[in-house]
């Protein structure tokens, strides 16, 4: 198993620096986001392929798209891994026009669009859109000041589930009250409740499992953040394993990643780092969805994640496109 973490962790690595190169202008938390999304599939980083999608990208999407600007690089990423780019663009700018007629045009439809290209039929797209907006409406009723544009992707992944809607938000609200016990922003454990909705059992368990791998990692001297930082580790808890194996794989990638270029002093915040560690912890478990299928509980929590991570990039960016 140390073998394997460490091949994937320098994989990571060696994928962030090849995305960098190619997108040198985005944000420092976007390349690697962008790198787990090759990462997470055993993918290494083609740097001729990744600058053949941005042009795909730049050369189709308009001038004015939301297929550019924060998304671009996990966007190409995707692209990048597909047999023909060109014909998996088309796709996404099929999937974008759906989407941003339910959510309105933005970047989060956009992600939107890119995520379900993935794991949606093209014949299901509509349905699952639709559906997805009916989720996020009573996501709203809920929640009118929590929730906002940045919801809708996750709305739109609620949409996979086997649950219906009923089922999904009483999860969701028992979740959250829960987690309020726990944790203070709001806005956090709005995101964690509806990840945690993707899964089965009782919301008390699925809660307090997560709590105690949170609590076992502030033990081994790991504050693991309260804001952003959730989601992710919200996914790594429901994964089929106990939380003792799951604190030591985290700690021991956290530990790779504290001696990497980035993640040092003058890098990427120790909460951030411990963060990427979660995240790289999921991808030992193979959770990264095939395409065309639906996708497993753990692998739609775990791209609920990425894109709620992805999400708050782009709302803190001052950056503004209109499609």
């Amino acid at each position: 198993m140390e073998e394997k973490i460490t091949a994937l962790c320098q994989n990571f690595i060696d994928n962030r620096d090849v995305i960098k190169k190619v997108f040198s202008l985005e944000s420092t938390y976007i390349y690697p986001i962008a790198s787990n999304a090759l990462t997470s599939h055993g993918v290494k980083a083609d740097e001729a392929k990744l600058k053949e999608c941005k042009k795909i990208i730049s050369k189709n999407a308009g001038v004015l798209s939301y297929l550019k600007g924060n998304v671009s690089a996990p966007f190409a990423a995707n692209l990048s891994m597909k047999e023909d780019p060109k014909a998996a663009f088309d796709k996404v700018a099929r999937f974008y026009a759906l989407t941003k007629k339910q959510f309105d045009r933005s970047e989060f439809s956009a992600l939107l669009a890119i995520m379900l290209s993935d794991i949606v039929k093209e014949e299901n797209v509509e349905s699952v859109v639709a559906r997805g907006k009916e989720i996020y409406n009573l996501m709203k009723e809920k929640h009118p000041f929590l929730t906002n544009d940045k919801d809708s992707v996750l709305a739109g992944l609620l949409a996979l589930s086997e649950k219906n809607n009923t089922e999904l938000i009483d999860d969701m609200e028992k979740c959250y009250e829960l987690l309020r016990i726990k944790f203070s922003n709001k806005s956090s454990i709005q995101t964690v409740s509806h990840i945690l909705s993707l899964t089965n059992g009782s919301a008390r368990e699925k809660v307090e499992h997560m709590i105690d791998l949170y609590d076992m990692l502030k033990d081994a001297g790991k504050k693991y953040g309260v804001y952003t930082e959730l989601a992710t580790l919200a996914a790594v808890s429901i994964l089929d394993d106990d939380n003792e194996k799951l604190r030591d794989i985290i700690l021991q990638i956290d530990d790779f990643l504290s001696k990497q270029k980035g993640y040092g002093i003058l890098g990427i915040d120790k909460k951030t780092r411990l963060m990427h560690a979660t995240m790289l912890t999921a991808d030992l478990y193979d959770t990264a969805q095939n395409a065309q299928t639906v996708a497993t509980a753990s692998a739609l929590a775990m791209a609920a994640a990425q894109q709620a991570a992805i999400c708050i990039i782009i709302a803190s960016s001052a950056a503004t496109y209109a499609d």
